[in-house]
């Protein structure tokens, strides 16, 4: 477990292991607290219904908020890795990665294959999840979110890759449109995450 402090609320990290799920009860807002519950009951249905050999293909990853020691919330994502299954075919072990959400509202529910295009997302009005299109990326746009990660300003990518400013605005625009987000530091942390980059 990580000793991250901005995801322990206050806690020791040894506390936040003892106290396992309940800590979830005591730090998470009562209707992110259901949204939780919902998405638990939403991703067992939804793997279990997987043929046994693809159970272990899938991630599934979501938003909510954690009450910071403060009373502060603080919306994080959750990504969890299936790992192991039980003699009876059920997830028995997964890996949770925590991390800042790069969203600005809880929810954002995505089953994703692990190593292809195959993407879901749960709708929590209609209680289904519902097939997607996966991202395409071109290697321009892969470009110019690689070399915005690492800080360059648009006239340094323009620089780097031989084109005009108006050309890496055309370019980020674009990014921005297919990733659904708001500015160029959401695209890259989804990037990251959907691993399109």
């Amino acid at each position: 477990m990580s000793d991250n402090p901005l995801f322990l609320c206050g806690m020791s990290a040894e506390a936040v292991q003892k106290m396992g799920y309940f800590f979830y009860f005591f730090h998470v807002p009562k209707e992110d607290l259901e949204l939780l519950l919902e998405i638990n009951e939403a991703g067992f249905s939804f793997y279990n219904k997987l043929p046994v050999e693809d159970r272990l293909k899938y991630n599934i990853s979501y938003d909510f908020r954690l009450m910071q020691a403060n009373k502060h919330s603080f919306l994080v994502n959750h990504k969890l890795i299936p790992l192991v299954l039980d003699k009876s075919s059920n997830i028995w072990l997964a890996l949770c990665i925590v991390s800042a959400s790069s969203n600005s509202k809880p929810g954002n529910i995505f089953i994703r294959e692990n190593h292809g295009d195959k993407m879901f997302q749960y709708n929590t009005e209609k209680k289904l999840w519902k097939k997607q299109l996966s991202i395409k990326l071109t290697n321009t746009e892969k470009e110019v979110l690689l070399l915005s990660r690492q800080g360059l300003t648009m006239k340094e990518i323009a620089e780097r890759l031989f084109v005009t400013i108006h050309a890496v605005k055309l370019c980020r625009g674009k990014i921005l449109n297919k990733m659904h987000v708001t500015n160029i530091s959401e695209a890259i942390a989804n990037a990251a995450n959907y691993k399109l980059i």
